[in-house]
């Protein structure tokens, strides 16, 4: 009777223990886990205010590499830089990750002037990205085709033999004071408005028989307006899976500043006999391929979970016309900062990745072949942050897809982000990056909402320059990128997965 009672009064206090005991122990390690998460925070800002990087990072790639076509040695060599960097800030598994293009380009000179009426004036164009010169000196008659439909383009059949094409009205440019304002597009202004195509796929199929039809015809150049302010120049391009350019671009396509792309267009569209003639002399060089192109890949090794990831990238590559400083140097010397900021802390749970992407301005080309490559370890990979709008300030954390299941979590593991200007941690994402590869994969991606401190003005021109930086809100992106990167390693469970699908 005395051995059952006592075996009772010890299940008893059993019982009391776990029941009043527990709940206090759990609560104390709750408490000790937002403690060292609060501390590491704290340890990120003071490790980015010591030391900092960036800015001779960014002068370094800026000045001294240059611009970084895809493809090019000066890419080559920034693959080469980064790779180094990141091995002198301790980082492991350094590597670069080669895929292939099927075609390289470089950019040579390009004039233009008008010759009827004889006014003397120089016209200010470039070449777009991928497509071919005019083989020497060539005159035309520049007309305007405004054609909605394939019905429509089809009545120029006949009339466009030895043309210079003007590709619809000018742009109507947002104005200079309104230009910083959120909102809007941060790539391309306002345009009068003219019924098009009435989806995408008529869109598209207008676009490929109007190449044909011009090719057909004899056209000479393709003009379309550079849509910024100052006279500045816009370049873009690429290429459709593992396609060659050149085998299916056949005329020239020419960038023309917008207050002489206006001024051509108020001159062809004079009534009959009044004519406008031109002269344009273009050289580019298709570089045979296909080309081994690489991604600069290190890591910090996690300690719980070594085989899952965050990954934390830029692009590399830039266009030609500037220094590409804005679009992508800043991303890319933030996260070279948040990689020095974080190989000083302890390491975390979970492995982070840094991935410095190529070939992104031609078509996410680089992040594609990425997370093919990478397909069997999808599953593992918890996040893909992405930094690709030049020098502002990160307000926002956009994601591309499933925010409904991220809200709770960001907002309860990543409110520190709050103290650092971050507005909304789960904010709706924008797409032409290389998050939106991870995303189409499965994985949560997302890209930094920013100011845009300079972006419309800069993005794809020669104003891309290092003139443009400003070191701290490169500072707060490189803290905001290091902590949340850390957060979301550190975190009990990977996040949700993406309404994405694996290849």
């Amino acid at each position: 009777m005395a051995a059952n009672t006592s075996r009772r009064l010890a299940l008893l206090a059993f019982f009391v223990v776990t029941t009043f005991v527990a709940p206090s122990s759990l609560a104390q390690q709750a408490g000790d886990t937002a403690a060292k998460a609060k501390a590491l925070d704290q340890q990120i800002i003071a490790e980015s205010k010591k030391d900092s990087s960036l800015i001779p990072n960014l002068t370094y790639l800026s000045d001294i590499i240059g611009p970084r076509l895809t493809g090019s040695a000066a890419l080559r060599r920034a693959n080469d830089w980064t790779a180094d960097k990141l091995k002198s800030y301790g980082l492991t598994n350094v590597h670069l990750e080669s895929w292939l293009m099927p075609e390289g380009w470089e950019r040579g000179t390009a004039t233009g002037r008008i010759l009827e009426p004889d006014n003397g004036r120089k016209l200010s164009i470039a070449a777009l990205g991928w497509t071919p010169g005019t083989k020497g000196k060539v005159e035309g008659e520049v007309i305007i085709v405004n054609a909605a439909t394939l019905a429509e383009l089809d009545a120029y059949r006949g009339k466009l033999k030895g043309k210079i094409i003007l590709s619809g009205p000018p742009t109507e440019l947002v104005p200079i004071a309104d230009i910083e304002k959120p909102g809007g597009s941060a790539t391309t202004p306002k345009t009068k408005k003219d019924k098009g195509p009435a989806n995408f796929e008529e869109a598209m199929a207008l676009r490929k028989q109007q190449d044909v039809i011009y090719q057909q015809e004899g056209v000479l150049a393709v003009l379309q307006d550079a849509g910024k302010h100052l006279g500045l120049l816009y370049t873009g391009g690429g290429w459709t899976g593992n396609d060659r350019p050149s085998a299916v671009k056949k005329l020239p396509a020419l960038s023309v500043a917008h207050e002489h792309y206006a001024l051509l267009y108020r001159l062809a569209s004079r009534p009959e006999p009044a004519k406008t003639r031109i002269e344009l002399e273009v050289n580019t060089k298709y570089i045979p391929g296909p080309i081994k192109v690489f991604n600069t890949v290190g890591e910090i090794k996690g300690t719980e979970k070594p085989d899952e990831f965050v990954v934390v990238g830029a692009h590399l590559d830039s266009w030609d016309l500037g220094q590409g400083t804005l679009d992508n140097g800043c991303g890319t010397c933030v996260v070279l900062e948040a990689a020095r900021i974080l190989a000083k802390l302890p390491p975390p749970k979970r492995t982070i990745r840094f991935v410095l992407f190529t070939g992104e301005e031609q078509g996410l080309h680089g992040s594609r072949h990425y997370v093919d490559q990478h397909k069997d370890e999808l599953d593992k990979m918890s996040a893909a942050l992405v930094h690709d709008t030049g020098t502002g300030k990160v307000l926002g954390l956009g994601w591309m897809s499933n925010r409904d299941a991220l809200a709770p979590i960001l907002e309860t593991e990543l409110a520190c982000l709050k103290d650092l200007g971050v507005k909304e941690l789960c904010g709706k994402g924008f797409g032409g990056s290389d998050h939106v590869s991870f995303d189409r994969g499965g994985v949560a991606g997302c890209a930094f909402n920013q100011e845009i401190a300079g972006y419309r003005f800069g993005h794809h021109s020669q104003a891309d320059t290092l003139e443009m930086a400003r070191e701290e809100d490169l500072r707060q992106g490189a803290q905001v990128m290091a902590t949340a990167a850390l957060r979301i390693a550190n975190m009990e469970k990977l996040l949700p997965r993406s309404a994405g699908k694996t290849k």
